[in-house]
């Protein structure tokens, strides 16, 4: 009876959550259509959507296709536009936020899982990127359902591993940094070999390896098939070394606590700043008091929670001394090895502690602690540690961090109703926050605006356009707005490695070149036909 009662008053709080996001999700949806797109790496996903359902306009199949395919599936039927990319987007929004319900599901109670899922769906940064077109929070939705069925293939049934494995390809192939999910995936299993163990018999042990071993020849097979390479393994040694990074890169940042210094910019701001709609970033904003005592919350559970195994008495822990000293020492040398030795070295040591730590600490109520302090820590080693540092790409540790927001309160007030009232605290102060800065970012980008217009113009100037070849700086934009490839010839790029612009325009047979960021003056053997002359500048030059 009492089981019953807790599902029907569960799948109230579910039905609540799931209409809220559907209302939220339509106001982001209708911020992010005055919005529009404007980032590089959202053009390659339309690029490939378009290639998908059978319109090439020029692709980049090396990134993770998965955002891509199932934006082609309305552009299949005809609906090609924006629009789409950003209808997809939101669906899968609203299916992070409640696998991230049901996640928290697993350690808190659902009033209190719901209250932390809505503080989630707030901050300002899921609110910046959260239906753009980017991979990251698509990407962290099945990295979060990946984790849930873990969790219910150990504590229900086996069955569910499949859907965790399915759910971390789908991650992984919709943002290859996303599969660090696999990690804390099998953490989860290693802290409860025990149980785990006396799943591996062979009516479950066979099945689920050929499953995913078909997965992987036909994976592998289809990239060898069409590509001839396997594109993520060169971008993991990419990661893994950074040695191919130059400072031409857009977000080449050196400073390793880039993350931690912006991190109450990326909690809750006011408004965006001036120099977001030119930059991108969010890390010029300026945070609420709300952004520091979130972070204050989550400090002061993590130092708690450190301290269990050195504040538990020399009886209780066998060899107390020897455990606390091989930790710490373990520690600095991971601290030592952060920024001067590759990154999974540094992951690696970082594992070993955790499962360490758990291993000595007599306290095994909480796992869910050790496996989100386990999350966040691999995702903030590997992006602060890769010289290329943008914003979004910190999206995943937001999960850990508000989850810890709420067991520090939880810890503070022990007391179910003082927890909740708390939190509704939180959310209500968070609500005119979140408004308020929804309504600093909801305009059209002006660099957008005057590359739209300049495509407009190009395609009534020359009708026959789609018969020539063109090249731009932002080359994929173009390929977008006019529905043809367009080379990519930027002159930065091009100087690093001894090229020159006239060069390469005229190896491709270049009619016309569009500058758009660039700021060209002159290009020889090319006139200029269109100037915006404004602070955007614009330009469209044509071979003489």
């Amino acid at each position: 009876m009492l089981n019953l009662e807790k599902m029907s008053k569960n799948n109230k709080i579910l039905s609540i959550l799931t209409i809220f996001m559907l209302i939220y999700t339509g106001i982001l949806f209708y911020s992010q259509i005055i919005r529009s797109i404007s980032y590089w790496d959202i053009f390659v996903y339309l690029g490939n959507a378009m290639l998908f359902s059978g319109h090439n306009i020029g692709s980049q199949l090396s990134v993770p296709p998965v955002l891509s395919l199932l934006t082609a599936i309305p552009f299949f039927f005809g609906f090609i536009g924006e629009t789409s990319l950003f209808v997809v987007s939101g669906i899968l929004f609203i299916f992070l936020i409640v696998g991230l319900y049901f996640l928290l599901n697993e350690r808190f109670d659902c009033e209190i899982s719901l209250l932390t899922s809505l503080i989630f769906s707030m901050l300002t940064l899921i609110v910046t990127w959260a239906l753009t077109g980017a991979t990251d929070v698509p990407a962290l939705s099945f990295a979060v359902w990946a984790l849930l069925f873990t969790v219910w293939g150990l504590n229900r049934d086996f069955k569910y591993y499949y859907f965790a494995f399915l759910f971390f390809i789908l991650a992984f192939f919709t943002r290859f940094t996303e599969g660090f999910i696999l990690i804390v995936m099998g953490y989860y299993i290693l802290i409860n070999f025990d149980r785990f163990k006396k799943q591996l018999t062979v009516k479950n042990l066979l099945p689920f390896v050929v499953y995913v071993l078909a997965f992987g020849v036909i994976i592998c097979g289809i990239y060898i098939s069409f590509q001839g390479t396997i594109p993520f393994i060169s971008q993991f040694l990419e990661v893994s070394s950074s040695s191919q990074v130059s400072n031409i890169n857009v977000g080449y940042e050196l400073n390793p606590y880039y993350y931690f210094q912006n991190l109450p910019e990326y909690l809750t701001s006011f408004s965006v700043s001036d120099s977001y709609f030119t930059s991108l970033s969010t890390s010029e904003n300026t945070p609420t008091l709300l952004s520091y005592v979130l972070i204050f919350l989550v400090a002061a559970y993590l130092l708690n929670f450190i301290s269990k195994l050195i504040r538990y008495d020399i009886c209780e822990v066998k060899n107390k001394n020897f455990k606390v000293g091989f930790i710490a020492v373990l520690s600095i040398f991971t601290i030592i090895s952060y920024a001067h030795l590759s990154y999974m070295i540094t992951e690696l040591l970082f594992i070993i502690i955790l499962l360490l730590y758990y291993k000595w600490l007599p306290d095994k109520e909480n796992q869910m602690d050790y496996v989100m302090l386990l999350w966040m820590g691999i995702y903030i080693i590997m992006h602060s540690y890769h010289p290329v540092k943008v914003d979004r790409y910190i999206i995943p540790i937001l999960v850990p961090l508000t989850y810890f927001v709420t067991t520090s309160i939880q810890y503070i007030l022990k007391d179910k109703k003082k927890i909740i009232i708390a939190l509704l605290i939180i959310l209500i102060l968070i609500i005119p926050v979140n408004a308020s800065y929804l309504m600093s970012i909801t305009h059209e980008n002006n660099h957008t605006h005057e590359e739209k217009l300049a495509a407009e113009w190009l395609s009534e100037y020359d009708h026959d356009y789609e018969n020539h070849n063109l090249s731009s700086d932002r080359g994929v934009v173009f390929s977008w707005y006019l529905k043809k490839y367009v080379y990519t010839t930027i002159p930065r790029v091009l100087e690093a490695n001894n090229e020159s612009l006239i060069d390469k325009l005229n190896s491709i047979e270049a009619k016309y070149y569009i500058d758009s960021t660039s700021n060209t003056t002159d290009i020889s053997g090319y006139h200029c036909i269109y100037d915006n002359k404004k602070d955007i500048h614009v330009k469209i030059y044509e071979r003489n």
